[in-house]
């Protein structure tokens, strides 16, 4: 199975180096990725196969095998239920080349979605109300 970023305007994604932030700004809810969890999302959306991607950021981790591949099948599927991702639907494509960036520092642990809600009344302010349908802002034509 290949994933990719959701489509959807209101979900976005950032890296600042060491930790990917991702928010879904129709639930006002926040995400931070870190270690394996940021080397797994960067495979996933760039749409290389996640057996692969779970292989490879697996063989960096201090975790056994098949407990790195439970929680990697824990943190895909809480990635699709958070609307993060979606499965990519045609599969002919090729996958892209991709390798995980070894850590640092020590090995990987497994990966894991940090969930925060405690922005989520800022995060889902809508500044703009009562917009017409031209947008706004926009200029005033008699002053033109």
């Amino acid at each position: 199975m290949r994933y990719r970023l959701s489509p959807s305007p209101n979900v976005s994604a950032r890296s600042f180096g060491d930790e990917i932030v991702a928010a879904n700004f129709v639930t006002g809810v926040y995400y931070s990725l870190l270690g394996s969890a940021m080397q797994m999302w960067d495979g996933l959306v760039a749409g290389v196969p996640c057996d692969r991607v779970v292989a490879q950021v697996g063989a960096l981790s201090d975790a056994a095998p098949e407990a790195f591949a439970q929680a990697a099948r824990s943190f895909v599927d809480a990635l699709v239920a958070e609307k993060l991702i979606v499965p990519i639907e045609d599969g002919t494509a090729p996958a892209p080349a991709w390798s995980p960036v070894p850590p640092a520092e020590g090995r990987y642990a497994v990966p894991l979605l940090e969930r925060f809600d405690d922005m989520e009344d800022l995060l889902l302010l809508d500044p703009v109300h009562d917009v017409e349908e031209m947008g706004w802002p926009h200029a005033d034509p008699s002053r033109a």
